[in-house]
């Protein structure tokens, strides 16, 4: 089986890490082994990162769809963020341009009232001076000053008035701007959505087309032969184990039940079952091979699987209950795809509570939430 080692601070970390690298290969994550703890040392010294090993296999299909749409969608979102950043700065700089040109007319208007104020001071001064020698001459200087003001106080208002056109016109031009920008950034979602979704569908045609058709039911005979390979290939790994363990079988038309009986057999069961479930992956991988059709085994130990399954369906039905009464979700811990159908089945029909499963394996877990 492939693998990869990978190193951090903390054993979930360095899942978390290996596992988006594969993702990022089109690998999935099938096991994990930690190959060494971490260790802070003492005072900084000696300190090790954990060391883990994540064996993997090629992603389904599906999945690659789904990690290329999603690599799609950031991109679009990448792009549709860099656009409207772009319009930001258009609009700043036209800002920027609006209130240059309106400080500008604004110095100008002063300037131009500064200096009729000044010639008008200058003028009626010399004025004053020469009243009783060239009154005429002051009035006639007066009055062409006062002209002369009139214009410039035209010309002001003419400079403004310049100034306010082009300003308006370059926010027009912004808005213009953005507006296409808004209208690109629209059709680029759009036809990357629809591109994501022709590939979805050629993705799943090819996938409709490679399934193989459903095995035929086995015949009494071969379901013998199956039946007598995986009880062959328990007893010799039991026996391998140093474990005395008697096997019971039980035969039906769809599945064929190995019931492990014994002292101290909890080793073959594991953490919620993932030992028992690893050992009846191998039995119908063993006791299936080389034959034309297919019957599936069940391996359990103690009436194991019974109990649990009760274990589940009281547990939730229990958190169904606390939900109802506080309305707020609860994620419950990893689990087998096996113990997670088992309660999205106990509470399918449960008013006001819908399931949901979130996460990768080994790490997805169902979640319980309050519907209205």
């Amino acid at each position: 089986m492939d693998y990869i080692e990978v190193s951090a601070k903390t054993i979930a970390d360095a899942v978390a890490k290996g596992t988006e690298q594969l993702k990022a290969d089109g690998k999935v994550v099938t096991d994990t082994k930690v190959l060494e703890q971490p260790s802070s040392g003492f005072l900084g010294i000696g300190r090790r990162d954990a060391l883990v090993r994540l064996y993997f296999e090629e992603a389904p299909l599906t999945e690659k769809v789904a990690f290329a749409a999603e690599q799609a969608a950031a991109n679009v979102q990448a792009t549709a963020q860099t656009k409207v950043a772009e319009a930001k700065t258009a609009v700043s700089e036209a800002s920027e341009f609006v209130q240059e040109k309106v400080a500008d007319a604004k110095s100008t208007a002063v300037e131009v009232a500064e200096a009729a104020q000044q010639k008008f001071n200058e003028v009626a001064e010399a004025a004053q001076q020469k009243a009783g020698e060239v009154s005429e001459l002051a009035q006639q200087k007066f009055g062409e000053v006062k002209e002369q003001a009139a214009e410039l106080a035209d010309k002001a208002q003419q400079h403004l008035g310049e100034a306010a056109d082009a300003a308006q016109a370059k926010i027009a031009n912004v808005k213009a701007q953005a507006k296409d920008v808004a209208v690109d950034v629209k059709d680029t979602v759009a036809d990357t959505l629809a591109d994501a979704k022709e590939t979805a569908e050629d993705a799943a045609t090819t996938v409709a087309a490679a399934v193989k058709p459903q095995r035929e039911p086995v015949s009494k005979e071969e379901q013998m032969v199956i039946a007598d390979k995986g009880k062959q290939f328990l007893q010799d790994m039991f026996s391998k184990m140093g474990l005395s363990v008697q096997i019971e079988k039980m035969m039906t038309a769809e599945k064929i039940t190995f019931q492990i009986h014994g002292e101290e057999l909890g080793i073959l069961i594991g953490k919620h079952g993932q030992t028992l479930d690893a050992i009846q992956y191998l039995t119908n991988l063993v006791a299936n091979k080389e034959v034309a059709g297919h019957c599936h085994i069940v391996v359990d130990v103690e009436n194991y699987r019974s109990r649990r399954e009760e274990t589940l369906v009281n547990l939730a039905k229990r958190l169904a209950s606390k939900v109802k009464r506080n309305r707020q979700k609860i994620s419950l811990e990893p689990m087998s795809a096996f113990e997670r159908k088992i309660i999205h089945l106990t509470l399918q029909n449960e008013v006001h509570i819908v399931t949901d499963s979130e996460g990768e394996e080994p790490y997805r877990h169902v979640v319980i939430a309050y519907k209205r």
